[in-house]
């Protein structure tokens, strides 16, 4: 879509009147349907129809930027649990299997010292919000920006193959915006 046709969606969009409640719901259906599109994603990476993944990925994708706008124009969430945090961690894992489904070798190729990063970082920050429970995920500038690089890894690995220079950069940009978020996890906690 091109940069006028987004302006332009964005200005009628913004022109219709929402409650603040209605915005609310919309916002937690389309994170739901985020969650949910993780089954037939990993249902047709399986059975390697990389198309149909491409495609349901996609609209997954574009319902995490939807979202976003209905709930900043939304009222509050009646729940303490991070919704949007946790499907995009959900999402994020689920990738890491599609590509392991889907791209072979991916693993192998790129596992290391990545995932091992990944997965102590979100250890200990799932550690520091299971013992308090009032942190909420938080929603860093370069955590946007990194997030929407790795959900660009997938499309891109699909269309074009095994590019290592772009997956190299999008998992050191991905370690950075963990280690951004864990900073601010210690800092909160100490």
């Amino acid at each position: 879509m091109s940069a006028s046709a987004v302006c332009l969606a964005d200005r009628y969009i913004r022109s219709i009147q929402m409650d603040k409640q209605a915005a609310r719901t919309i916002a937690d259906a389309l994170t739901w349907a985020r969650i949910f599109s993780v089954v037939p994603i990993t249902v047709f990476a399986f059975y390697q129809l990389k198309w149909w993944v491409f495609g349901i990925y996609i609209a997954a994708a574009l319902t995490d930027l939807l979202d976003g706008w209905f709930a900043r124009r939304g009222a509050p969430s009646k729940s303490d649990a991070d919704l949007d945090g946790i499907a995009d961690l959900i999402l994020s894992f689920a990738t890491l299997l599609w590509l392991w489904l889907l791209v072979p070798g991916f693993v192998s190729a790129y596992w290391l010292p990545y995932l091992p990063i990944f997965l102590v970082l979100e250890i200990y920050m799932t550690t520091v919000r299971l013992r308090h429970k009032r942190y909420a995920i938080p929603h860093l500038q370069f955590g946007r920006f990194a997030m929407a690089l790795f959900f660009s890894l997938l499309p891109v690995l699909i269309i074009w193959g095994d590019v290592p220079w772009f997956v190299h950069g999008v998992l050191v940009v991905g370690v950075v915006s963990k280690l951004q978020l864990s900073w601010a996890f210690w800092t909160r906690s100490h």
